[in-house]
């Protein structure tokens, strides 16, 4: 199965363009962000790979910020260990998923990965990636099942809430003043 998604930045002047590839084996994410924010115009392209129960195993990804181009190499072995660039990053052991910053797609991961109850809520230790400030570091993170439709995310910014809208196959079709997807 193949999706394809269009987002369009609320907050920040930005498209997205994704693809979501469901194989036997496992999930292939891809996607090319275009915009400006913080006074800096960027792009972004990111391949993800996860296994069938939307756990992460790698992340490459090329961000052009200001002209300036750098890349991002995560992997994460079935132990749970992760690498940046082949370096071993043990104060990442304890994250399973990850959160770009520039794409509401990451919210997809811990959505399909936890397939949580109505009305459970759920803490997580994340690799947060903030990509405007070069960041990456470990989050606290917490999802709430509303509904079927509908999750409630907190984390990152202290006290940050969203109610985040989704659809059968737990894609972003809404996270209010954030991002909203582009129906085709």
């Amino acid at each position: 199965m193949k999706r394809q998604v269009i987002w369009k930045g609320l907050f920040y002047e930005m498209m997205e363009y994704c693809t979501v590839e469901t194989s036997d084996t496992d999930i292939r994410i891809a996607g090319t962000i275009v915009g400006f924010g913080e006074d800096t115009p960027f792009s972004v392209n990111y391949d993800i790979i996860a296994d069938r129960l939307w756990q992460v195993s790698s992340l490459e990804m090329a961000v052009e910020k200001n002209a300036d181009c750098s890349w991002i190499s995560l992997k994460r072995d079935p132990d749970g260990k992760w690498t940046q660039s082949g370096h071993i990053r043990p104060e990442w052991q304890q994250c399973i998923d990850i959160d770009i910053s520039l794409t509401p797609f990451t919210n997809t991961l811990p959505i399909n990965r936890l397939r949580l109850e109505a009305n459970e809520r759920t803490e997580l230790n994340v690799l947060y990636i903030n990509i405007l400030r070069d960041e990456i570091r470990p989050v606290k993170q917490w999802y709430t099942k509303l509904n079927d439709k509908l999750y409630r995310y907190e984390g990152v910014v202290k006290d940050f809430k969203a109610e985040i809208g989704v659809d059968e196959d737990g894609l972003v079709t809404v996270y209010p003043e954030i991002f909203s997807r582009i129906p085709f």
